[in-house]
């Protein structure tokens, strides 16, 4: 959306009298803005493929973006192109925000001539939307619905808030005159079969050439699918419908797995994995299921799961772990993923390949995702 002819340098995008920033288009959905210039900083947001970012500085591998913040943010190079350098930051004018709805979500639809960087931030009672390097001109609030308030706009941001006990799934959208935020709606929920209608992707971790781990005669991509396989059934049977990112042995990139997640508007996106040690010899120490997630509102459904699987395993608990990985960190579906134990250890590597295992140890995970339905249905 954002189209400058440019035919330029960047140097080392100091300020030099005026102000110069150099215009950043992100090239991938979810592109990471960290905190510090280092792979391992924490994400302070993601955004989707052609938002753009103003950066007044660059390293061997980052920009350092301004957000109108009171601290700078990074994002690494490989995640995005440079457009232009220009003297002065755009900021986009807003006049106008419509809100729609349908049974399924809640639609707030932002028209701007240019996608600028937004983030999400969950907060105790709901969801805090911020939109940055904007100004409001003659602000016009069409059809407002729902529990939501808009916060006047201070230092260019401006932000929307969405009140709510649970979340159950947000995102933005790209539009070509805009952008549109999408939260989804909790669904009205049967509390004597709480899976029926509930749209549920499987990731069977690994695949193809992608081993994973590889102990006791097992690979782990066989055992993800195996398992992934009878997960499948025994959600359908609860009333799910369950689409699987991978059906055999084949290999999907990651991002690959979540944008299948998202063409077929996913409630819950649920990763299968069996564990591993850097030293295999501590497994004497560290075993058993462990459930990731990474926003909190997937936090129950990690809980539930892993009380259920735990339940019926009797393996050591592994703990309910926040953690940033590509298939917990999406937001539009709940996602969590899995570690159904670990396959160095004897022990569990001989139960997770056992086929009546599976199966218990599936209907005890299907059970789990009820429970997390029935607990959100009280909101």
């Amino acid at each position: 959306m954002f189209s400058f002819s440019s035919a330029f340098a960047i140097e080392d995008l100091e300020n030099v009298g005026i102000a110069k920033y150099a215009v950043i288009e992100a090239k991938s959905d979810y592109s990471p803005i960290r905190v510090a210039p280092d792979v391992n900083a924490a994400r302070f947001s993601h955004i989707r493929k052609g938002f753009v970012l103003y950066a007044d500085k660059q390293n061997k591998d980052f920009y350092r973006v301004d957000l109108g913040l009171d601290k700078p943010f990074w994002i690494e190079k490989k995640y995005s192109d440079v457009q232009a350098v220009i003297e002065n930051k755009h900021i986009v004018e807003i006049d106008e925000i419509k809100f729609s709805e349908d049974k399924d979500k809640y639609e707030i639809f932002i028209p701007a001539n240019i996608q600028n960087a937004y983030s999400f931030k969950e907060v105790p009672d709901g969801l805090l939307f911020c939109l940055y390097d904007v100004k409001v001109k003659d602000l016009t609030i069409k059809d407002k619905r729902g529990a939501f308030s808009v916060i006047p706009v201070d230092n260019n941001i401006l932000k929307i808030k969405y009140i709510t006990p649970a979340l159950f799934g947000y995102d933005v959208i790209p539009h070509k005159k805009g952008l549109v935020v999408q939260i989804k709606k909790i669904p009205k929920i049967n509390r004597k079969k709480p899976l029926k209608g509930i749209k549920v992707a499987l990731d069977a971790g690994h695949g193809g050439l992608e081993s994973g781990v590889c102990a006791n005669g097992l690979e782990e991509k066989d055992v993800n699918l195996k398992i992934a396989k009878q997960m499948k059934k025994a959600l359908s049977k609860k009333g799910a419908k369950v689409y699987m990112t991978r059906k055999k042995d084949k290999y999907v990139p990651l991002y690959d797995r979540v944008a299948f997640a998202n063409k077929k508007e996913a409630d819950i996106l649920i990763s299968i994995h069996q564990n591993s040690l850097p030293n295999p010899k501590d497994v004497i120490y560290k075993h058993g299921a462990g459930t990731y997630y990474y926003n909190e509102q997937s936090k129950s459904l990690a809980q539930n799961i892993q009380k259920e699987v735990l339940k019926f395993s009797k393996f050591r608990d592994d703990g309910v772990n926040y953690a940033s990985f590509a298939l917990t960190r999406p937001t539009s579906p709940v996602s969590v993923l899995l570690e159904c134990g670990y396959l160095i250890d004897k022990n569990e590597a001989q139960k997770l390949s056992d086929k009546k295992f599976q199966k218990g140890y599936s209907k005890a995970f299907a059970d789990g995702v009820e429970n997390y339905l029935r607990y959100i249905v009280v909101f």
